[in-house]
């Protein structure tokens, strides 16, 4: 009799599951199709007199940015990572120190011995300046270190970050060695 109960409840068990899953499955046999439908549904229509009286209603809330950061500002300022070394106070600045180094362009070289090396250099304005080695230029307290075959070498005083004084050595190159003009003057002959 327990072996007959058993199985009868197994098969009562069976026949209920198996009927609530073809009973959950019948919307989708019986061939109907739930379209979505793409239109938007109008809740309520916007006439001219209804927008007026949202007009006139309070608002419930407004963003104030007063005395907050600005989101998308970044953390690190970049423009106080290095600073450059101020100049001598008092003491007139040279055409060259006017401008900034990118701002120069290098348009001849007259090699003459080691220490007698002349780079012709073109400020913003067009007007030509020659430079010879440990003259000044640029904005930011440099100085010619060497004038080779076919570029300036150019030493620049920086504080870096951690308030260490460092250098930093910039070159200005011909564009074009064939197009400009390189004068090798011998002293032997």
């Amino acid at each position: 009799m327990d072996n007959k109960f058993t199985r009868l409840s197994v098969v009562l068990t069976s026949i209920c599951l198996s009927l609530a899953i073809v009973l959950s499955y019948a919307p989708a046999w019986s061939g109907k199709k739930n379209k979505p439908n793409n239109k938007p549904e109008i809740i309520e229509e916007l006439t001219p007199e209804r927008l007026a009286s949202l007009d006139n209603q309070k608002i419930l809330y407004a963003y104030d940015s007063l005395g907050r950061k600005d989101p998308f500002r970044p953390f690190v300022d970049f423009s106080q990572i290095e600073r450059s070394i101020p100049t001598e106070t008092g003491r007139p600045l040279t055409p060259l120190e006017k401008y900034a180094l990118n701002q120069f362009r290098l348009v001849g070289i007259i090699l003459a011995g080691e220490m007698n090396n002349y780079a012709l250099v073109e400020d913003p304005e067009s007007v030509g300046h020659t430079v010879h080695t440990g003259d000044r230029i640029g904005n930011a307290s440099g100085y010619v270190k060497e004038i080779k075959l076919n570029e300036v070498v150019i030493e620049e005083p920086y504080i870096d970050i951690f308030d260490k004084h460092q250098t930093r050595t910039i070159s200005i190159r011909l564009r074009d060695i064939d197009e400009e003009i390189i004068l090798h003057l011998d002293s032997e002959e």
